[in-house]
């Protein structure tokens, strides 16, 4: 049963809690379309979290209509990982962009193949250019990432070429798991920057980081919890 939690801390007045993914899901694809407007800019993730709402848009005719009007900005891609590994544009492309039949020309991707601080830099402009977002769908990592926005000793600001840990290179890939994979990623002061932030959170197993982003104040340590004071924060979680 869906229920808003009003009372709970700090950046999380509005959240939706759900057990089941579907309707959690459902219920994002809604608040979506209540919200966004065409040519609005939004930031999309890829990974696990996102995967269920991305398969039900095409089922409503109105969502499917509306998000071929937005423009899109990609979040994050690898830039060195093995070679078969499949890029975040392919990903978004195979998951939101050919089977909503959305124009190339909507969409800002990060070429994986270009020099990283070439590019990066060129990210940089293009987001001060277009930005800020009007929205940032974001999931979280299983250490607090968000985006590629890894646990760390300073603030960062900016898109970023950055190693991935570990913990998010065991979450991401299979066995033989590479040693070393790196990628470039926005930054968290870019992330903020957002109107309206959609945190989606399905996975249980997350609820205890999940809870210590929207409680804590911000520690570099745990980059989410950059998001527990946004002013528009709406958390989707188990």
């Amino acid at each position: 049963m869906l229920e808003s939690n009003p009372g709970e801390p700090l950046g999380s007045s509005n959240t939706i809690r759900e057990s089941d993914p579907a309707v959690l899901a459902r219920r994002l694809r809604q608040d979506l379309l209540e919200y966004l407007q065409p040519e609005d800019l939004v930031c999309i993730p890829t990974g696990r979290s996102p995967e269920l709402l991305y398969s039900i848009l095409s089922e409503d005719p109105a969502s499917t209509q509306l998000w071929q009007q937005l423009r899109y900005m990609q979040l994050d891609e690898y830039v060195m990982a093995p070679p078969e590994t499949e890029s975040f544009h392919s990903t978004l492309r195979r998951q939101v962009f050919e089977p909503l039949q959305i124009s190339a020309d909507r969409v800002y991707s990060i070429d994986p193949t270009a020099d990283p601080t070439s590019e990066a830099r060129r990210l940089d402009a293009l987001f001060a250019e277009i930005g800020p977002p009007r929205a940032a769908i974001l999931g979280l990592g299983s250490n607090g990432h968000v985006a590629f926005n890894e646990p760390c000793d300073g603030d960062r600001s900016g898109y970023q070429i950055v190693e991935l840990s570990h913990t998010t290179i065991l979450d991401n890939f299979t066995e033989p798991v590479p040693e070393k994979v790196r990628a470039i990623t926005i930054g968290l002061d870019q992330l903020k920057s957002a109107e309206r932030i959609y945190l989606l959170v399905p996975q249980p197993e997350k609820a205890e980081i999940l809870d210590r982003c929207l409680e804590a104040p911000y520690s570099p340590q745990i980059p989410g919890s950059i998001l527990h004071d946004h002013p528009d924060l709406h958390v989707y979680r188990s």
